[in-house]
């Protein structure tokens, strides 16, 4: 094994160290920085390599268990400066309250930490994740007879979600923050007490170990977990063993639209509509139901949003999503514009119906010109990205899409399998028919609340109760929200890292991820991950070196909020 100098590998002894460059890694590295901590980030990927196409992350040996339910691999990993960003939509929500409290048809769902926990560092996530700032209730009155259903809260978009380009630059700019990319981390120095004296890397072929007093790795869920395991694999007993909850209750979200919402006045619509606010952010409102509603009728977390129909469907007759549909179908072009995953949603299967398509076009070729080029101004050539677009019709009728959580489910989970040709990650995502009946029941509840207004109405695509279930089932798959397979938990038998993210088991081994949430929410897991990283950054920096490997010491909440990005850097780690 050769040494870090001879690779070219920084040899001095940091405060922490972060492993992953996405999102969170990003926040964390920059948050540590701002608290006077000397950080080494280690990324597998180079600078630029975020950038490229599917074929530049490299991916470990894995098994798809049902390719219906878990999109593959390339489409949801990236590697680089960035990360995942290069992925993300930029949708940025937090966790509510009630996603930390224990509900009784919610097994498992009682965090050790609540939301007041967490609040405090919602502020710095905004800052890093650039969506303006941490207010996510709107001060506009919900429309009069929802009920049950409100209005006010709001989802924030990132003004670029790319971050590698602006983030990145700034963590690489820092002169606390020593970046190292091409490197691999492929184990862990285990000492007989629980702490981790170095990190064992690959770069080029040749393997060295670095070192720090805390680590924290930040590669993704999956990838977390997947190095976990496999550092399991030859120390059976590490991390709870093989039996606990590494790998397990492995979540995402439901996601899709099985029917249409019809506004009574079509004008509402620009009630439900992207809108940039005075932090030049764009915001959306849309459906949730209340935390009273949720447990009053026992149901998951659920948001409802408007949106446009599918894009392939040429029924829709609009010129407009028949131009997109068209560009989207040629992976050149539309994997410039759209990430691929989303791109292979919106173009639907095949066959295409083209002739259609252009007939649409040919309907109203100058509008669909026109509104084509605004759709590329604001989303593409804009600093401030518009993260979507609505095109608003006179009968008030458009695509209902949801967003829900799911069951923590044990038998959902990821796990390594070893024969002769090496190891090999099995995924095996599953959704429970009681995610189903929930998410049934939250459009029954909806369509309850906008009849009895005057509002609208909810009509289903389907014929029947039976085709809608079924149609549910068809849309049922994730893969690009990795939760829960190292969950927080309050002793090793109950989760696998503590409040503060510390591995149970380990004296300075820290998480920072999705994989650490133990309920999923109905929230986009970006923004909540980013928080919780910024949190871990405070609470390593809270306390002595030594306090910190043993896991002891609290989080302090922050006075008068976050450093602002662009501030003075301290000195450089020597």
């Amino acid at each position: 094994m050769t040494t870090a100098a001879e690779q070219g590998l920084p040899t001095g002894r940091y405060d922490c160290c972060v492993v992953g460059a996405g999102p969170v890694g990003l926040a964390f590295a920059m948050e540590s920085a701002r608290a006077g901590r000397t950080v080494l980030l280690i990324d597998a990927g180079t600078e630029r390599s975020g950038r490229r196409d599917i074929e530049s992350t490299e991916i470990g040996s894995t098994r798809i268990i049902d390719d219906a339910r878990h999109a593959p691999l390339q489409l949801t990993l990236r590697q680089g400066i960035g990360g995942t960003s290069w992925l993300w939509g930029g949708r940025c929500v937090p966790y509510e309250p009630i996603d930390f409290e224990a509900r009784d048809y919610v097994p498992g769902s009682d965090w050790p930490i609540g939301f007041a926990d967490v609040a405090p560092w919602q502020a710095a996530a905004a800052e890093y994740l650039d969506c303006g700032t941490a207010e996510f209730r709107s001060s506009r009155p919900d429309w009069e007879g929802l009920g049950e259903f409100e209005m006010s809260n709001l989802e924030r978009w990132a003004r670029q979600p790319k971050l590698g380009p602006r983030l990145g630059a700034l963590v690489a700019e820092d002169p606390r923050i020593t970046v190292v990319t091409g490197s691999r981390v492929t184990d862990l120095d285990l000492d007989e007490d629980g702490s981790v004296s170095a990190l064992v890397v690959e770069q080029a072929g040749a393997t060295a170990r670095l070192h720090a007093d805390a680590y924290v790795l930040a590669m993704g869920g999956l990838e977390t977990t997947r190095f976990l395991l496999d550092v399991q694999r030859r120390r059976p007993a590490a991390f709870g063993g093989p039996n606990d909850s590494l790998g397990r209750y492995y979540m995402g979200h439901l996601t899709g639209s099985v029917a249409d919402i019809v506004l009574n006045d079509p004008a509402r619509s620009a009630d439900l509509d992207f809108e940039l606010d005075e932090h030049d952010t764009y915001i959306r409102r849309r459906f949730t139901l209340t935390e009273q509603a949720q447990r009053r009728h026992r149901v998951l977390n659920t948001s409802f949003y408007l949106d446009n129909p599918p894009f392939y469907e040429y029924e829709h007759r609009s010129a407009t999503l028949s131009a997109v549909f068209l560009g989207l179908t040629v992976p050149p072009v539309g994997r410039r514009i759209l990430a691929e995953g989303i791109r292979l949603r919106h173009i639907g299967p095949r066959p295409y119906r083209i002739g259609h398509h252009i007939a649409n076009i040919l309907r109203r070729p100058w509008r669909a010109a026109a509104e084509v080029l605004d759709i590329l101004r604001k989303r593409y050539l804009s600093p401030i990205r518009k993260p979507g677009f609505i095109l608003r019709n006179e009968g008030g009728r458009y695509a209902l899409h949801y967003h829900a959580e799911q069951v923590p489910d044990p038998e959902s989970r990821v796990w390594m399998h070893t024969d002769e040709a090496g190891p090999e990650l099995r995924i095996d995502y599953r959704y429970r028919e009681e995610d189903i009946d929930s998410l049934l029941r939250c459009h029954e509840l909806l369509d309850e609340q906008l009849r009895a207004s005057g509002i609208g109405r909810v009509e289903y695509l389907a014929d029947d109760l039976d085709g809608v279930r079924a149609s549910v089932w068809e849309q049922a798959t994730d893969g690009f929200h990795s939760i829960g397979t190292t969950r927080m938990g309050t002793d090793a038998a109950d989760g696998v890292v503590d409040r503060d993210c510390r591995v149970f088991g380990t004296r300075n081994l820290y998480i920072a991820s999705s994989s650490v949430f133990r309920t999923a929410g109905e929230a986009n897991p970006t923004f909540f991950a980013a928080t919780l990283a910024v949190r871990l950054a405070h609470h390593l920096a809270s306390v002595p070196a030594q306090q910190a490997a043993d896991g002891v010491g609290a989080v302090v909440s922050p006075e008068g909020g976050s450093p602002t990005l662009g501030g003075e850097n301290a000195v450089a780690h020597q």
